[in-house]
């Protein structure tokens, strides 16, 4: 028959147990936590970004060549030819740094692997299109909107090899990349809500594990009251509740972070990249007279794409437009009242206005505001066009196209701007979710420690009665 020692030895061990139960479960579900904020604030969310990034580089260096090749022998339409090729560089720079991030983030991949090293080989044969277009024209000497044949049907191939090729292999790149943030980010929750569970259950099973120890040390030795298995289980319930807090809160800061910081910028990152390529529709429009109709309608789309009304023609979508610019905090279509009025679409749209941070109101008020002017400046710009005023219509093109004081830089400043507050509120979501785990890494073993202390503390003095 066990002996009063033995089983006093056997409920210790048992209690003891239990407490590196809940310190491995605990470091283990708080490691898995840290390694979901590492991997989004800073390995695959960022990435994910730049991959974005890559569209955006794409189709700005294909609007800035247009732009070059429509100003002719004029070097010093909008801000002028030095400047746009300055640009085309600086796209390409970034574009080049943007798939060694999606490389990075598809090393594994087969198939993603394989679209970056296309995209890579089909860049090289796009820069030789686009070099050979500018040498052409510049040694034909073309006047302003008046591209040398041979000059132009290189740049139709260039654009055409951008736009079937490149731009969408990179639009995947990046919804492939936004695939792998959102997977990974719920397989980390996932593991961090079972963590949860096995925390919140290891922790009850040393709060009676304490309990049967003191009930037995009572009963057998008649003592009332044992102050330090007492505060062994008020120092249990704090270290599981403490835990199982910063978890919920780390686990909210993230998901703060990926919902209203890097999906709502990623969101409006690819709203300006399709921006930038419809605003260079209007180069194009002006450039290649034999394509311009459908440069015209290809615009629309790409307008539609950008902030979408239930309209088929521009003159009515300049007009939605300017309704949506007006209108706004309220979205046309949005109260349902009209069936078939789907609302304001598009990644100006609604989606935009609820992924809206507190106090940014005026900044999506001022995006629309932009948005509206470009579309004034194309409605002017077209016009020109259909009276035959083609030097209006380039002055009024240069006039969007301008780096410093242009139209759309407009645009891109106040964009920039609501996006900026989204990448704020990732950044923010990731440091607030850090610093909630951050003290565990020093609490939780020191409270384990102390655990185990107090429980020797509590059994020694009846253990010694028997030597």
């Amino acid at each position: 028959m066990a002996t009063t020692p033995a089983r006093v030895w056997l409920l210790t061990l048992v209690s003891a147990a239990a407490i590196i139960g809940l310190f491995a479960s605990a470091s283990h579900t708080l490691g898995q936590a840290r390694a979901g904020l590492d991997v989004l604030g800073r390995g695959a969310g960022p990435q994910a970004m730049a991959t974005t990034d890559l569209y955006l580089s794409l189709a700005d260096m294909d609007a800035r060549i247009a732009d070059v090749l429509l100003m002719g022998t004029d070097h010093g339409l909008g801000s002028g030819r030095e400047d746009a090729l300055e640009q085309y560089e600086a796209g390409r720079e970034q574009a080049n740094k943007s798939l060694l991030e999606a490389a990075s983030l598809t090393e594994g991949d087969t198939v993603e692997e394989r679209n970056v090293q296309e995209v890579l080989d089909g860049l090289g044969a796009y820069e030789r299109l686009v070099t050979q277009a500018l040498l052409r024209n510049d040694e034909a000497g073309a006047a302003p909107g008046e591209v040398n044949a041979e000059a132009l049907e290189s740049y139709r191939a260039a654009t055409r090899l951008m736009h079937t090729e490149l731009l969408p292999k990179a639009f995947n790149l990046g919804l492939d990349s936004s695939a792998i943030v959102r997977a990974n980010h719920e397989d980390g929750q996932a593991a961090v809500t079972l963590g949860l569970l096995w925390v919140g259950g290891v922790g009850v099973a040393v709060l009676l594990s304490l309990l049967g120890l003191q009930v037995y040390l009572r009963l057998k030795f008649r003592r009332r009251f044992n102050l330090p298995l007492i505060a062994a289980s008020v120092l249990t319930v704090v270290l599981t509740a403490g835990v199982i807090q910063a978890l919920v809160g780390s686990g909210g800061h993230q998901r703060d972070a990926k919902e209203e910081g890097l999906d709502a910028a990623m969101s409006l990152a690819r709203g300006g990249a399709i921006a930038t390529d419809m605003q260079a529709d209007q180069s194009r429009y002006l450039l290649d007279p034999e394509q311009a109709d459908n440069y015209q309608q290809v615009y629309l789309e790409r307008s539609q794409q950008v902030l979408s009304r239930p309209v088929d023609n521009l003159a009515d979508y300049y007009t939605a437009v300017d309704e949506v610019a007006a209108s706004y905090p309220e979205l046309p279509g949005s109260d349902g009242s009209d069936p078939d009025d789907p609302g304001t679409l598009g990644y100006l749209g609604q989606r935009a206005h609820d992924a809206l941070l507190p106090g940014q109101q005026d900044r999506l008020a001022d995006v629309l505001g932009a948005y509206n002017e470009i579309q004034t400046q194309d409605r002017l710009m077209r016009e020109a066009v259909r009276n035959d005023d083609l030097g209006e219509a380039i002055g009024i093109r240069m006039g969007v196209a301008d780096s410093e004081n242009g139209t759309f830089a407009a645009y891109e400043e106040a964009l920039d701007g609501l996006t900026e507050a989204h990448r704020e509120e990732f950044a923010r979501g990731i440091r607030q979710g850090d610093a909630a785990l951050a003290p565990w890494a020093w609490l939780l073993p020191a409270g384990a420690l102390v655990l185990l202390l107090l429980v020797a503390l509590g059994v020694r003095p009846r253990l010694a009665e028997y030597r």
